[in-house]
């Protein structure tokens, strides 16, 4: 088992670039040889091919134009031709990922052009649309390979997004039950709490995530769960919590020259 990284496209937060499509490796065609390859395949494709790789090829070269219609004409083709094939399935999944995160790239670029209620809204939907499609891809690779537990972190993260907080706190709760996802699931869940004002739950998440001893979470995590408790505490007038997160993370970097303007401001609040 393997947490997903910030990379893989569950996570991302910007959209995927041409080179994240070509799954072996190599070099995806270029220019005419490309715009040639791809009428071949659409000859090949014709013909019904009786293997999934000209599909699979062809849908490659359409997501890297970033021509979704004809990607998703493709994929949806292949699926009726291989519906039990697992790679041609995780990619029209990760084509309507991709084209979510495009989709709220652009709406962004919208509202900084042209800062309006109406192009403020246009990034909310986009986003909700992502989360989602988040929330089904999750379902549906879960459903086909329930091992694949690390789908649970943007399982809950979506459905937090999405409102759905006590489907997110059931799902994020069993990923505690894992051992090499607890901690980053006991960070997801400090933040769901923090978002519904349960302040006490939130700081004893986020503690959680940043104590774990066996494993021990990854230092980014335990950092980013440190600094949300130490945020949380002062923000609620916590000083003598927020002080004590706050010399955790000195303890980690005592270098830290933020943390260290942080600790001198708490010294000279009130308990």
């Amino acid at each position: 088992m393997r947490p997903l990284s910030s990379q893989d496209i569950l996570n991302r937060q910007t959209p995927v670039d041409e080179k994240s499509w070509d799954a072996d490796e190599t070099e995806l065609p270029v220019g005419s040889i490309r715009l040639e390859r791809f009428q071949q395949l659409e000859q090949i494709l014709r013909n019904n091919p009786v293997n999934p790789s000209p599909y699979l090829e062809l849908s490659r070269i359409y997501l890297a134009d970033q021509r979704w219609n004809d990607a998703k004409r493709v994929l949806d083709r292949a699926v009726e031709q291989f519906p039990e094939e697992e790679e041609i399935l995780h990619l029209r999944e990760d084509a309507q990922l991709a084209r979510s995160l495009k989709l709220v790239q652009e709406a962004e670029k919208e509202y900084q052009a042209e800062p309006t209620i109406l192009t403020q809204e246009a990034i909310a939907r986009a986003k909700v649309e992502l989360n989602a499609v988040r929330e089904k891809v999750c379902r549906a690779r879960l459903a086909r390979s329930p091992e694949q537990v690390e789908l649970l972190i943007p399982l809950g993260s979506a459905l937090r997004e999405l409102g759905k907080f006590d489907e997110a706190i059931e799902t994020l709760s069993q990923a505690t039950q894992e051992s090499e996802l607890r901690a980053d699931a006991a960070l997801q869940l400090g933040n769901l709490y923090a978002q519904q004002r349960k302040i006490p739950a939130a700081l004893a998440e986020y503690r959680r995530a940043a104590l774990f001893r066996v494993p021990s979470p990854a230092p980014e995590i335990q950092q980013k769960a440190l600094r949300a408790a130490a945020d949380l505490a002062e923000r609620y007038k916590l000083i003598d919590s927020a002080r004590r997160y706050v010399n955790m993370l000195l303890m980690i970097d005592p270098n830290d020259q933020a943390m260290q303007q942080k600790a001198a401001a708490l010294r000279d609040q009130p308990l």
